[in-house]
């Protein structure tokens, strides 16, 4: 073997070792899985293959895949106690949320035929009260889904479910950070051999190689995506330099030979909770703590700025650091601990970074502001951390704290001072943010005005704000959700087509 031939088997191997992906429990650092990663011809292979199906899929009976997604949501419930323990390991999501995580998934796939609704064919009356025309609903065609890594099970699964409803083929991308919880989910639904679910691929593999290939391959019709707003912004432009080189200047005019896509983000929140007074102090303080450090706050819909009349204002913090003090860190497989460890250590950093960055504004760290650091990937805790902000240093939002501008994604949360409910609302919708607000009140005047004036996609008045299930959209206004609104993914998946058909009226004038 020559210099030569050693240093291309060398090269080789670095290749083939950068391909695996190591899977590591958040909690102890034990690796739970190895994958080999997916190549750019892997990726286009996949995409290749997934594409035949297409036809098939659409043209299958809308009924028998409700049914077949009824048949995975029970194999789901018998592999429930094996898919909690995957999701606690490799998300670090304490055990008593992972239950709740699958039930999402359970119930979405039960009761899928729900989202008939948005896109079942429909007879159209015109002003003439004719009704020649109807609107059908087609389905797009190749879907690729990235899904992020704070929930290891629901959103893959969310995706997936809404492809194979609406009869489009798909790629799925889970976290790289937590890919063996859906992969295994994947591999049970292969082995329950049903032909079309050959039309579905898991794509394991780094977002940056995935998101080029997404982009330039011609097959994908359909973009879906949960990231942070940043990440999606720079997706765009991405897409929009590709378009650039696809411009042929030929016929002495700019066209452009790549067709569009369809994109479809879900982003980040920076929610609000608004409190006023009337309210059950105890009670609502105690909500408020589950809706803000559930999964130690790793949520996009978690109350993130908790904005407090004045009245209430001292009893209300009071009551808050007295629910927050009874938060359990630790091993996320002991049915007593809410917060398991962070997701990464990029988490752990911005929120050092957001309490520093308060500080600089003079705001008072009311709780927490410490950390455990193994200096690991794993065994990552910051403590439930409770700042208070000025209000007045949250009136210019260029010039505000980090942590009120920009999402905590973590558990960090601020406190901030409202001198009336107009005063509140005005603090509430001062974001670029606009996922879920929510509000507090016994003043029925006061109620209809949060309803009618807090922008946000979603407004929860007087309930538990975590609440999720199939009839509640995703999405937001502003830099929650692009385009902007609230989306119910299967509605999303599929074309309007309009039908006008006047053969009845018109057959004996043009036979």
């Amino acid at each position: 073997m020559t210099i030569g031939d050693l240093e291309k088997v060398k090269k080789a191997a670095k290749n083939e070792k950068a391909l695996e992906i190591k899977v590591k429990n958040k909690y102890t650092g034990e690796i739970i899985s190895t994958f080999k990663a997916d190549t750019r011809e892997t990726l286009r292979a996949k995409i290749q293959k997934i594409a035949k199906y297409a036809k098939s899929l659409a043209q299958s009976d809308k009924f028998e895949r409700v049914a077949w997604l009824g048949k995975v949501a029970r194999k789901i419930r018998f592999k429930k106690k094996e898919l909690k323990n995957i999701i606690v390991a490799e998300g670090g999501l304490p055990i008593k949320y992972a239950e709740w995580e699958i039930s999402i998934v359970y119930n979405g796939f039960k009761f899928c035929d729900w989202y008939f609704q948005f896109y079942e064919d429909k007879v159209l009356e015109d002003i003439e009260g004719q009704r020649f025309s109807k609107i059908e609903y087609h389905p797009h065609g190749v879907t690729v889904g990235i899904t992020p890594r704070n929930t290891p099970i629901s959103l893959p699964l969310y995706f997936l479910g809404a492809c194979y409803l609406t009869g489009n083929p798909a790629i799925i991308k889970p976290s790289t950070a937590c890919p063996t919880t859906f992969s295994t989910v994947f591999q049970m639904m292969q082995e329950m051999n049903n032909p079309l679910f050959d039309g579905y691929e898991i794509a394991i593999s780094p977002g940056d190689m995935a998101i080029d290939e997404f982009i330039q391959n011609q097959l994908v019709k359909t973009f879906l995506c949960i990231t942070a707003s940043h990440t999606a912004k720079d997706i765009l432009l991405r897409y929009a330099k590709y378009l650039k080189k696809s411009i042929d200047n030929s016929m002495g005019v700019k066209l452009f030979t790549m067709p569009m896509k369809h994109f479809v983000f879900e982003m980040a929140g920076n929610d609000a909770g608004i409190i006023l007074p009337g309210v059950n102090i105890e009670r609502v303080a105690k909500w408020n703590v589950a809706a803000s450090f559930t999964n130690s706050g790793q949520q996009c819909f978690s109350m993130k700025r908790i904005i407090i009349h004045q009245d209430i204002y001292d009893e209300y913090v009071e009551a808050l650091l007295r629910e927050i003090d009874k938060i359990k860190l630790g091993d996320p497989m002991d049915p007593t601990v809410d917060i398991g460890p962070l997701g990464s250590r990029k988490i752990l950093m911005m929120m050092e970074i957001m309490v520093e960055d308060a500080k600089k504004y003079g705001a008072k760290i009311l709780c927490g502001a410490k950390k455990i650091d193994t200096g690991e990937d794993y065994g990552l805790f910051y403590y439930p951390t409770l700042v208070e902000i000025d209000s007045k240093l949250c009136q210019d939002l260029a010039t505000a704290p980090f942590l009120w501008r920009e999402e905590a994604f973590g558990p960090v949360r601020s406190v901030t001072k409202a001198k009336d409910i107009d005063d509140a609302i005005k603090l509430a919708n001062n974001s670029n943010y606009g996922m879920r607000a929510v509000a507090y009140a016994t003043n029925p005047s006061d109620i209809q005005k949060l309803k009618s004036e807090l922008d946000a996609g979603n407004i929860f008045i007087n309930t538990k704000p975590m609440i999720v299930d199939i009839s509640f959209p995703l999405g937001g206004i502003k830099d929650s959700s692009y385009p902007p609104g609230l989306k119910y993914y299967p509605r999303e998946l599929v074309w309007p087509k309009f039908i006008h058909d006047a053969t009845s009226k018109n057959i004996n004038k043009i036979s």
